[in-house]
């Protein structure tokens, strides 16, 4: 047997490796996967930022255009994880050289496990609250908050899936009936659509804020996912599923509970409605299908960078995440500020891979297995460097956004110019 068949036996993940056709999924096991990633408390508390500055009608359309933007960027994401399949820390092999790539990749780790704990946390202290404890009682609440939902990530996309094909109907069944509550006690549709805000914002600024709070999980998380489908058209479904059914649905709710109930947190409006048992539900749901997909690909991103398992790196990551949440992250502003610094600096990166997959490859690459990388590709640290920094400076745009086309740019600019090449040999090598 060789030598690649016997890692990938060892490794039913395939963090180190491509995932054969004979073990890719269903569309939709997938698209469950990612819907329920995609189901969190972050769309709906960016729904109730748009609707604190927005008329519904003018929520509809800034959710519509960022969520158009987002599907372009997922779209080209999946694919390239369809055809090579491969998770996005070994898609950087191909832009920063097997060295460079284990550097480069450790960074989105560090961001996904910063709001791994904050979810993990927050769901800690919202069960604390249900059961009046305070102290050691909450720290116990919130450490297991953080154990019990890495158990999912433990045992992979099998666990995932059933944890999706369960979850994922809970948290739309609770999600419209909340909406319908809401209706009927805020005043109807015609209050929806009568409401105006007090402070107005431009629907730039309002498309800015849905593009701003998923750009970077659509273009990395995806492909730890998309790298399962069976074809170009499964990868296309499954993303566009995921966002149109889970991203616009959780912003519409959170847009309608601020509106008619002045509460962004549905979970929150469902206890003010004396509606406990059903917030537990749908808290328990929604941020455990999400922690699960996060912690997975946290444990694939450590991979590329530590000789470890990917189960040895999930244990380690739930045991550090349990003594952070004992700090009660979710009250931490210098978290939170430290959190969107990077997630500035990233997208960048996806940027540039997106640029180097489609321009420069051609739309393929030569087999993970079979290529020869250089170690370092000192031009792709450049551009992200650049960009990065161009995206904290200009004064318009979306940074997260602007440093992705910043860095593609420069990065093609780059290679183009020099010639330079990161795979060193194998079949259909560019130059």
């Amino acid at each position: 047997m060789k030598e690649p068949e016997i890692q990938a036996q060892a490794d039913s993940e395939f963090s180190r490796n491509t995932v054969p056709m004979s073990r890719r999924k269903s569309m939709l096991s997938l698209a469950i996967v990612w819907a329920g990633f995609v189901f969190v408390m972050s769309s709906m508390i960016a729904g109730g930022t748009l609707a604190a500055g927005l008329s519904f009608r003018d929520v509809i359309l800034a959710s519509l255009i960022g969520n158009a933007v987002l599907l372009v960027i997922g779209i080209l994401v999946s694919i390239m994880a369809f055809r090579t399949g491969l998770t996005f820390p070994l898609l950087t092999h191909y832009t920063f050289g097997s060295n460079g790539s284990k550097i480069a990749t450790i960074l989105s780790p560090i961001v996904n496990i910063g709001w791994y704990v904050i979810q993990a946390a927050t769901y800690g202290h919202f069960i604390a609250l249900i059961f009046g404890l305070e102290g050691a009682g909450e720290l116990i609440c919130l450490a297991l908050s953080a154990v019990v939902m890495g158990l999912f990530a433990l045992y992979g996309m099998k666990a995932m899936t059933i944890l999706g094909y369960v979850s994922i109907p809970a948290i739309i069944f609770l999600a419209a009936a909340t909406i319908i509550k809401c209706l009927l006690v805020g005043g109807g549709v015609e209050a929806l659509l009568s409401y105006v805000p007090e402070q107005p914002i431009t629907i730039i600024a309002g498309t800015t804020a849905v593009i701003g709070a998923w750009i970077s999980s659509v273009s990395t998380i995806n492909a730890d996912i998309m790298r399962y489908t069976k074809s170009e058209k499964d990868a296309v479904l499954a993303t566009l599923l995921g966002i149109i059914l889970a991203n616009l649905v959780m912003i519409f709710c959170g847009a309608i509970a601020t509106i008619t109930m002045d509460e962004s947190d549905i979970s929150v409006v469902l206890v003010e409605l004396g509606l406990v048992i059903p917030g537990l539900i749908l808290m328990t749901t929604n941020i455990w299908t999400t922690n699960g997909s996060t912690l997975y690909s946290i444990s694939l991103g450590l991979s590329n960078t530590f000789p470890l398992s990917r189960k040895a790196l999930t244990i380690i990551c739930i045991a550090i995440s349990a003594v952070i949440c004992l700090f009660r992250p979710y009250q931490i502003d210098i978290l939170y500020t430290a959190l969107n610094i990077l997630g500035t600096v990233i997208p960048p990166l996806s940027g540039i891979l997106i640029s180097d997959f489609y321009l420069l490859g051609k739309g393929k690459y030569i087999k993970f297995e079979d290529a020869k990388f250089r170690k370092w590709n000192p031009f792709v640290w450049i551009a992200w460097a650049a960009a990065a920094a161009l995206a904290f400076v200009i004064p318009v745009g979306l940074p997260a956004l602007n440093g992705m086309l910043i860095g593609a740019a420069l990065y093609i600019a780059m290679m183009k110019l020099t010639r330079y090449r990161v795979v060193e040999q194998g079949s259909g090598a560019r130059t």
